[in-house]
């Protein structure tokens, strides 16, 4: 009976050690590593779906189904081998990339390996129900625009549609600036025409109160126009769109965010008060006579402006600065220098109030003042 006990204990000991080895060598796991590129040899980001194909049976508790997440191409996976197997089973790697655009399938053969495999040691062309072949990395079943049926032609015809929207409503921020400006021209035109001149009383020229430091968005007028449309705001010699580039309450100006003056920015405000003043007349878009040739630096007015300050002077369409870009005396305009003159082939005109009888007066005074443009 002793005996019999003796080698039933030596039995049960020999299969607990087979079974302890048989264990550990089936649940050895061998490291994957290695950097994983699309088609277009970028670095992949996404994730790997990785299945196990075979029979599960043989795996004990090794893990043989996962997930892993691939940053940058870096790719690092632990799995249980397949080709000791009999048969030999497979891996299924499904990828799929971040932004849903790629994925392609690979079938992996992982053999045992005290060292790290890449992944040519472990992907395999044909295997029978294992689900497809890879193509190396990025694989040849990324998904291309061009392999969606209509995707290319949408995206042409969207881009397209953004593109004429922006233009359209650049036409019409424009169209509707210039309106304006004709409209209120020929208002103060008529009125010039009717009653030989106005009496009204005129601010020009002035720099409003406040800090031009690129976060300051609000400024203070001396004196509150009579009417908001009455003021005329020139940033860089650029005429602003009260609403769009800015809002006017009493005195104040108020910028939008992103059209606040920057340091070393120039401010003009050209308005009307309430009041009456000294009989004047408006002479608008009168072309000074002198030659535009780059280095003629004196041109001429057919009058004197009255005020001195109520000139504006065009060059191009921008307001040029009195005192800086040239100086006045009576009729005459001279430039600071060669370098602010008009070139040949630039436009100059000149709008501005005077108490004499103008014989050229034009519908239009500030057609010649550019709407915003952004910086």
């Amino acid at each position: 009976m002793v005996d019999i006990r003796q080698k039933l204990s030596r039995y049960i000991l020999v299969s607990l050690l087979a079974a302890v080895c048989a264990f550990t060598q089936t649940s050895t796991l061998s490291q994957i590593q290695d950097t994983v590129n699309t088609s277009a040899g970028t670095a992949f980001n996404g994730t790997v779906v990785i299945t196990w194909t075979g029979n599960t049976s043989s795996l004990g508790t090794a893990p043989f189904n996962t997930s892993v997440k691939i940053s940058n191409g870096v790719l690092s996976v632990l799995l249980a081998p397949s080709t000791t197997i009999t048969p030999i089973a497979y891996y299924q790697a499904v990828y799929n990339s971040s932004d849903g655009l790629t994925t392609w399938t690979e079938t992996w053969a992982v053999p045992p390996s005290p060292t790290p495999l890449t992944l040519s040691q472990v992907k395999v062309t044909n295997a029978n129900g294992s689900g497809g072949g890879g193509s190396g990395s990025g694989g040849s079943g990324q998904i291309q625009i061009s392999n969606v049926i209509g995707l290319s032609s949408d995206l042409t015809a969207l881009n397209s549609a953004i593109s004429d929207t922006n233009a359209t409503t650049q036409n019409l921020n424009l169209l509707i600036t210039n309106l304006s400006n004709t409209v209120s021209g020929l208002s103060n035109t008529v009125g010039t025409l009717t009653g030989g001149g106005t009496t009204a009383n005129f601010v020009d020229d002035e720099t409003p109160a406040g800090s031009i430091n690129g976060s300051n968005a609000v400024f203070t007028l001396a004196q509150t126009p009579a009417a908001p449309t009455d003021l005329t705001l020139y940033l860089n010699g650029l005429l602003q769109e009260l609403g769009t580039d800015y809002t006017l309450s009493g005195t104040t100006i108020t910028f939008a965010s992103d059209e606040k003056p920057q340091t070393g920015d120039e401010l003009l405000a050209f308005y009307r008060i309430a009041g009456t003043g000294a009989a004047a007349n408006f002479v608008d878009a009168e072309a000074p006579v002198g030659t535009v040739n780059g280095t003629n630096l004196t041109f001429s007015l057919t009058n004197a402006p009255n005020p001195a300050s109520s000139l504006k002077l065009f060059k191009n369409g921008a307001l040029l600065a009195q005192n800086i870009d040239y100086a006045l005396s009576n009729q005459t305009i001279t430039f600071a220098s060669a370098a602010v003159t008009p070139m040949a082939g630039d436009s100059l005109s000149a709008s501005y109030r005077t108490t004499s009888r103008s014989p050229s007066i034009s519908v239009s005074r500030d057609v010649s003042a550019p709407a915003r443009q952004d910086r």
